[in-house]
């Protein structure tokens, strides 16, 4: 084995289920959906507004309701995962003024540099990387990201359409919020659907990786000849995603009081590419879906490689 794959190896010493378990996995569901747009186009803002308005809430509430974790381990995630956002905003805002991005593209390189896919790819991976134990701690931070930042997700996507105080109303337009604040009340107070309600709405959250992948899939298959042309900011924001945001984490970490697996895990996730999410969000509200697109799509190539380094530093 090479040395630079060392990491990857997990307790059975093998590199190549890794391979096929997560990241080929990944790569055919997206490889799907190119074929079937080249084949039977479809309308992708369908294929987002199921994800958004249906698939996303499914997740969201279930997963709030049967997660399991102390709230001082979850606590020391909300800090890790407020402060890594809040310090790449900084940078990624001081990047734009610096490239003097337009309002447009300010907003769809915020969106793709600032959230992570620590769903699909991210909680496999912590998987394969680290064991059973490491899953419901990667499950928690995407409870987070979804419940706490999905909101500045929606904002930048909606604001060139919807101007900035529209983008606000479309962000309490979105379900997933009120589900994940009923959610919230019911785990308050130790109330719960039925099993015969809550299972129809697991196997919807479910769908929601697949479908965003396929979504992917769909929309490169649109704007893959034109990746070339936004090469250098992709570039830039693939970049800031796989790179900066680790280095970001290892020096918010202490400040988190995170350690042991779940600073692995948070280190780990924080180093994950594009969030698929953004390209859903992208889509549904226009905002440079090309550009978005294809940064999740490079991204996700070069993290095959970038995070292998992660791995070696977290030992």
């Amino acid at each position: 084995m090479f040395p630079l794959f060392a990491p990857f190896a997990t307790a059975d010493g093998d590199l190549a289920r890794i391979v096929l378990w997560v990241l080929l996995p990944i790569l055919l569901n997206i490889a799907i959906g190119f074929v079937f747009e080249r084949s039977l186009p479809v309308d992708p803002r369908g294929l987002s507004q199921v994800s958004i308005y249906v698939l996303t809430p499914c997740l969201v509430f279930h997963s709030i309701l049967t997660t399991k974790l102390t709230g001082r381990e979850v606590g020391g995630f909300v800090l890790f995962l407020f402060m890594l956002t809040a310090v790449m905003w900084l940078i990624a805002k001081a990047w734009a003024r610096i490239r003097r991005m337009g309002s447009a593209e300010e907003a769809s390189f915020m969106l793709s540099t600032l959230f992570m896919n620590a769903g699909n790819y991210g909680i496999p991976l912590c998987l394969y990387a680290f064991g059973e134990e490491a899953v419901d701690r990667a499950v928690v931070w995407v409870l987070l990201q979804n419940a706490c930042l999905w909101w500045l997700a929606i904002y930048y996507a909606a604001r060139e359409g919807s101007g900035r105080i529209g983008a606000l109303k479309t962000v309490f337009k979105m379900p997933a919020i009120y589900t994940a604040l009923a959610a919230s009340t019911m785990r308050l107070f130790g109330v719960a659907p039925p099993e015969y309600v809550l299972k129809p709405i697991h196997s919807l959250g479910l769908a929601m990786v697949p479908i965003a992948q396929l979504l992917l899939g769909v929309q490169l298959s649109r704007t893959a000849a034109h990746i070339k042309a936004d090469a250098c900011r992709i570039a830039e924001t693939s970049f800031l995603r796989l790179a900066v945001s680790p280095l970001i984490g290892l020096a918010v970490l202490p400040l988190a009081g995170l350690q042991g697996i779940n600073a692995k895990v948070a280190l780990l996730l924080s180093a994950t590419p594009t969030a698929v999410n953004s390209s859903i969000l992208a889509i549904e509200f226009n905002a440079q879906p090309r550009f978005v697109s294809g940064a999740v799509f490079c991204s996700t190539i070069a993290s095959f490689f970038t995070l292998a380094v992660v791995l070696r530093l977290i030992g």
